[in-house]
């Protein structure tokens, strides 16, 4: 049942529909939360970078899983980068949480070889 559920809502992500979508653990985190873990270089910090790892992670296995080609998303980018990107775009856009932050990294390093 998890596999469906994971699976629905990867491929949602994937194919760039984006609707409401539940998100569990530290993607609920707020932009400002993220910035002063960042800034304190507190645990919650390692929590949130672990996270977006998966999620990135995530997207490239379901989009390997439905293309039946490589998925690459980020793979190059270091946890060091994804936390100094991750900044920047709280800092622009307060309003979002980590999972809005981590969506908009899928995107922007998707587009990229």
């Amino acid at each position: 049942m998890n596999k469906i559920i994971l699976t629905t809502v990867l491929t949602i992500v994937a194919t760039g529909a984006w609707g409401d979508w539940a998100v569990k653990g530290e993607g609920n985190f707020s932009c400002p939360e993220y910035v002063s873990a960042k800034r304190s270089n507190t645990p919650k910090l390692y929590s949130s970078i672990s996270w977006v790892q998966g999620f990135i992670t995530g997207i490239n296995y379901q989009r390997a899983l439905e293309e039946g080609s490589d998925s690459f998303v980020a793979r190059d980018l270091p946890a060091a980068s994804i936390a100094r990107w991750l900044e920047n775009y709280c800092q622009e856009n307060v309003a979002d949480d980590l999972a809005d932050a981590a969506k908009e990294l899928v995107e922007e390093f998707a587009e990229k070889p």
